[in-house]
């Protein structure tokens, strides 16, 4: 890896509400490297994909981004006019969206949802189009791409379907990919065919990807750092196998609990007591102090901010207000 990709800085995306603005996402900043897989954790709430909305320029017309730079290869996307942003949807950063289905153009057939963004960013003929959307269905395995780009979303199963997102996405070899929940509704064989198609294209292409998932088990297999986030900020930040290892924000420790284990026999899974606080009506304090089994006193009155917990691992909590002090290994 040489340098990276993509930045967010201090990003805070509003969504307008009568009660007047509401963040959803508040004041996060990481990197993404060339090459790299950079997980983006969390339950549902946490922000996640309004992250990704807001690198893609998508958000719906209540949303936007208040403050904050979204850097690709050091440009900022929030100043892009919409007929820029149109130049770098698809073409420089794709997105592999939640739900295939509803995702693929029920009307039109898989051929030509697969050469639009060719002729219309590459000014491709329909003939050359046609042969680089045939490479890249045949690159995530399918045998009969040919005869497959003139049938419809409706005649392929869910696993098919997130096949031809992935291939539609990485038809422009863009620089960055964002994957958002990739493995969501489908079952155990399938999403392991996925990951291993993603990770396939990351090395083949050599594009950097942003997992956004709430599987813990996908995470360990698929990335090489990990962001988790809570109520609309970073919780903490570490390389995989650091954060595995040595989770340090009891959120995260919260979360590696919950997977279940082969290795112990468990008679009740375990689980984070409470749920995400609504972003209009957020605890004083830490944000997850109403849930955490380490609560302070200091936790209920002042929000900490993110401390070094150990090289290039960081964390949002009291505990590691001191330098290292927290480190337990």
């Amino acid at each position: 890896m040489s340098g990276w990709i993509l930045e967010v800085k201090n990003l805070r995306t509003e969504f307008l509400t009568e009660d007047g603005a509401i963040p959803a996402v508040d004041g996060i900043t990481w990197r993404l490297n060339r090459g790299e897989t950079l997980a983006l954790v969390g339950e549902s709430g946490c922000g996640k994909s309004v992250t990704s909305l807001s690198i893609m320029g998508l958000l719906p017309e209540h949303g936007r981004i208040a403050t904050g730079e979204i850097l690709l290869g050091g440009k900022d996307l929030c100043k892009n006019s919409e007929t820029e942003w149109m130049k770098v949807r698809g073409n420089e950063i794709a997105m592999i969206f939640q739900e295939p289905m509803t995702s693929l153009n029920p009307v039109l057939s898989i051929g030509e949802q697969m050469t639009e963004g060719l002729r219309k960013h590459r000014k491709m003929s329909r003939q050359k189009a046609d042969q680089e959307a045939i490479k890249a269905l045949e690159l995530v395995g399918f045998p009969r791409a040919k005869e497959m780009m003139k049938e419809y979303p409706h005649q392929l199963s869910g696993g098919m379907r997130q096949r031809v997102m992935i291939a539609m996405a990485m038809v422009m070899n863009p620089k960055v990919l964002i994957a958002d929940e990739p493995t969501t509704a489908l079952d155990v064989t399938i999403q392991a065919q996925i990951l291993e198609l993603m990770r396939k294209v990351k090395e083949d292409l050599e594009t950097s990807i942003l997992l956004i998932t709430h599987d813990l088990g996908v995470v360990a297999e698929m990335a090489d750092r990990v962001v988790v986030m809570y109520a609309g900020q970073i919780v903490e930040e570490a390389d995989v196998k650091e954060l595995f290892l040595h989770p340090s924000h009891p959120y995260t420790d919260g979360l590696l609990k919950a997977v279940p284990s082969l290795e112990e026999e468990q008679t009740r899974l375990y689980s984070i007591s409470g749920t995400v606080p609504l972003m209009s009506d957020l605890p004083t304090g830490c944000r997850f102090a109403p849930r955490c089994q380490r609560v302070m006193e200091k936790c209920l009155q002042a929000e900490p901010k993110l401390f070094q917990v150990h090289e290039n691992h960081y964390a949002r909590c009291f505990l590691y207000e001191n330098p290292f002090e927290g480190d337990k290994r």
